[in-house]
């Protein structure tokens, strides 16, 4: 409920300056004379968003040098920005007074720019921050909404592409170029995460790190959960093959790991992780990452870990979502994640195995 009350006064706040905007012109992108002081990105949403955007927003910090950058966050996703350099952290909640909050820290960054990062609708949010902000230029994709006046429309390709790759256009609309090829993709840790990390694997046996296979349990949407049943066939397969699988999971869920470990021989345990960047240090030593697709798929990316995604075929936003710039395997079953075979996730794992070996003596060669 508070939900709803809390989206419907946003819509009815952005009716009330609608008015004010409607003649504007509208750019394609920010002309090349434009010198931007303050740039405002919107990106306050869950932690696979910020990862698989964040290597753009460092390109975009480094092409504007003599600028200040901003990134409106959430309380899911700001925790990927604690040892970042170089940024203003704007926290955005649905609650009033947090968000009230936000938008009088908006209005004192004083940016030149809001950059919208949603695709495929025009965001309510990114509009109020923009209009009462006082940016000049106000940007958003161009899209099967376009239903809010920004002043800048970013043309997007036709078909379905990755959303990093979409990303990277939209903020080509401020008015630079960005080299895909010179962007940095991991998230930044401190010795305390890896050090975390690192007392995992003397545990376990130092030997395991970068030869265990992780397997993550958890994730927020049902319609992506796998059943216990196949994560515990899974592991025997895995045991069988000879691999170590390493169970992973969210805090709340870690008992469950413990309980389908403890009826698989062989197959451990990840400790609680407290923060999503401890999981990232963790993340790092496996070989390949097993998971339903979540925002997790990214962090594991991110640090070059190939993975094994299961996926639901019938989501309209595949493939924006697959992981990105690692080798992977991606499953699906007719109608849901839950319907995919234990025998099918196996062969998938040795499939990518195998394509991570020949790259590795490919690179060896070279």
């Amino acid at each position: 409920m508070l939900k709803k009350l809390e989206t419907a006064g946003r819509k009815l706040l952005s009716r009330a300056v609608l008015s004010h905007f409607g003649s504007e012109k509208v750019y394609q992108r920010i002309p090349e004379n434009v010198k931007l002081k303050r740039i405002l990105i919107m990106r306050w949403d869950a932690i696979g968003d910020m990862v698989v955007c964040l290597p753009l927003f460092r390109k975009i910090r480094d092409l504007f040098p003599e600028a200040e950058v901003g990134i409106v966050v959430s309380k899911r996703n700001i925790q990927l920005l604690k040892y970042e350099d170089g940024f203003h952290t704007i926290l955005y909640d649905s609650s009033p007074s947090i968000y009230l909050k936000s938008i009088i820290e908006a209005i004192r960054f004083r940016p030149d720019a809001v950059v919208d990062t949603r695709m495929h609708y025009d965001s309510t949010t990114s509009f109020i921050y923009g209009v009462f902000s006082g940016a000049e230029w106000r940007l958003s994709a161009s899209n099967r909404d376009n239903r809010l006046p920004f002043s800048v429309r970013v043309p997007m390709p036709p078909g379905r592409h990755h959303y990093a790759d979409l990303t990277k256009i939209l903020l080509e609309g401020l008015g630079k170029k960005i080299d895909e090829s010179e962007l940095d993709r991991e998230i930044r840790l401190s010795s305390e995460e890896i050090g975390f990390a690192d007392a995992f694997w003397r545990e376990k046996g130092l030997e395991l790190r970068g030869k265990a296979i992780g397997i993550n349990i958890s994730t927020r949407d049902p319609r992506h959960l796998w059943g216990e049943s196949k994560i515990k066939e899974l592991c025997s397969r895995l045991n069988s093959s000879g691999h170590v699988p390493i169970l992973m999971s969210t805090p709340p869920e870690h008992m469950k790991a413990i309980q389908i470990a403890s009826s698989s021989p062989g197959t451990l345990v990840a400790p609680v992780c407290p923060t999503i960047l401890h999981a990232t240090a963790l993340l790092k030593g496996f070989r390949i990452f097993i998971t339903p697709d979540t925002g997790i798929v990214h962090v594991a990316a991110s640090q070059g870990v190939p993975i094994v995604g299961l996926y639901c075929p019938n989501e309209s936003h595949l493939p924006l979502w697959y992981p990105l710039q690692v080798p992977y395997e991606i499953i699906s079953a007719p109608y849901s994640v839950a319907e995919i075979e234990a025998g099918d996730v196996q062969e998938a794992v040795e499939r990518l195995l195998e394509k991570v070996g020949v790259e590795s003596r490919l690179c060896r060669e070279f």
